[in-house]
């Protein structure tokens, strides 16, 4: 029988030992790890709350020695000796490098050092380590919350919309056929919004949201909001609540507009807008939803100067209140990719300017003013979450290939296929085009 002559897996895998790049040889250490833990203990109970701190630092123990003209290349013991313990005074910066003979190279802090001198060790020096692996420092950052902008820049707006609106229609004499324009105009808005949730709310809309797979073009947007433990009795509530909530408010804007209740006016049209914000069962749905009301809502000619200003005052009332709850949507909007986030910038930008140029057309000027607010904490917000995200790369293959293999190429992660399928949207995802785009860092 043969015999091997070759080391062992175990220490063919060890590297050499250093410290700030100076080497050591080790005759052993410890790994010390765990958990940070607080222990409450209560008067007149016999167990304890333990309560978990976080992680505790890993402390790494060495000993070894420093030995004259050694195998691995130390040279002059008392050379060695100085170097070391130059290497153990250097200021610590969070950069020490310790390369442990089988955890590999570790960023470390050096806690305590001992060498140890004596006649029988002779050309030699024990050495004794206490390291525990460093985090990066971190320091309090000025950072503006995005997202929290957004909201309150679409708070603001709506105060603003709803001022000028009550400014603009409070200058024409309160008479039956101005307060009927006013209604009229309000119940071919709330129609129009009473429409799109029922839209939002319909079968293919709502089931996405239910635990399961139903294809690949029944809820395309809804699969960040999927609830594992969602039922057919609770869906079947929320599809009535969003219909009461759009009812509710429809029905007080066009009791507000049927008495020319100008104030009343303006809060109803904000509430029928969250509604259909609400109704969608994802951010993604409610941009489209919110985009299809504001271009629906268009002024109207009428017989009369009086009633075309009345009708185009109440219209940009509720095409404001459509863009503003657009924009107060895309806080919640979940971004796939950086070209995502560039393409819903675009798209609310684009919206939002109509009703810019609008209102400065108007003499609205609070409201142009806040509608400037408005877009551009969205683009601020938009472009800080769309620098962190992967950017749309073309990708070309030799052959066609299952999109589920191309997941495993491309991410080492077979959970990316349904993400991948909605970037290619391939006739079959089982033949992916030899060319197609994908998110990639």
């Amino acid at each position: 029988m043969a015999i091997s002559l070759s080391p062992a897996p175990y220490f063919g895998a060890l590297q050499r030992a250093s410290w700030r790049g100076v080497p050591f040889a080790t005759r052993g250490g410890t790994v010390k790890v765990g958990r940070r833990v607080a222990l409450h203990e209560y008067p007149f109970r016999d167990d304890v709350w333990v309560e978990d701190l976080g992680r505790a630092g890993r402390r790494i123990s060495l000993t070894g020695f420093l030995v004259q003209d050694a195998a691995y290349g130390g040279g002059d013991v008392i050379s060695q000796r100085t170097a070391m313990i130059q290497a153990c005074e250097t200021e610590d910066k969070g950069d020490g490098e310790l390369v442990h003979p089988s955890l590999g190279r570790l960023t470390v802090s050096l806690l305590d050092f001992e060498c140890e001198e004596s006649a029988e060790h002779g050309r030699a020096f024990e050495v004794r380590f206490t390291f525990i692996t460093a985090g990066q420092q971190q320091f309090p950052t000025l950072a503006i919350a995005t997202r929290a902008q957004t909201g309150l820049s679409a708070l603001a707006a709506f105060a603003a919309s709803a001022q000028d609106f009550m400014t603009q229609i409070s200058s024409y004499l309160t008479v039956p056929p101005l307060v009927g324009e006013l209604e009229r105009t309000a119940q071919g808005f709330v129609n129009e919004a009473l429409s799109i949730v029922t839209r939002a709310t319909n079968l293919v809309s709502m089931v996405a949201t239910l635990p399961g797979q139903f294809g690949r073009y029944v809820g395309e947007f809804t699969a960040g909001v999927k609830n594992p433990y969602t039922t057919m009795e609770q869906l079947y509530g929320r599809v009535a609540q969003a219909h009461e909530a759009a009812a509710q408010a429809g029905s007080a804007l066009t009791s507000a507009a049927a008495v020319a209740n100008y104030p009343a006016m303006a809060s109803a049209a904000q509430a029928l807008v969250g509604a259909v914000q609400s109704a969608n069962p994802d951010p993604h749905q409610a941009v489209q939803s919110l985009i299809a009301l504001q271009q629906a809502t268009v002024p109207q000619q009428r017989a009369s100067a009086n009633l075309t200003s009345a009708n185009a005052i109440s219209t940009a009332l509720y095409r404001q209140s459509a863009v503003i709850a657009l924009g107060d949507t895309t806080a919640g909007y979940a971004l796939s990719s950086y070209d995502d986030a560039q393409t819903l910038r675009s798209t609310v930008s684009q919206a939002l300017d109509t009703e810019i140029v609008a209102a400065s057309d108007s003499g609205s000027d609070a409201t142009y003013q806040a509608l400037q607010t408005l877009q551009t904490a969205v683009v601020k917000d938009l472009v800080k979450r769309g620098d962190t995200l992967a950017t749309l790369q073309p990708v070309f293959t030799a052959g066609s290939m299952p999109l589920l293999v191309m997941a495993y190429r491309l991410y080492q992660d077979v959970g990316q296929y349904d993400a991948l399928v909605h970037q290619v949207n391939p006739v079959n995802p089982a033949f992916a085009p030899v060319t197609f785009s994908a998110a990639l860092r």
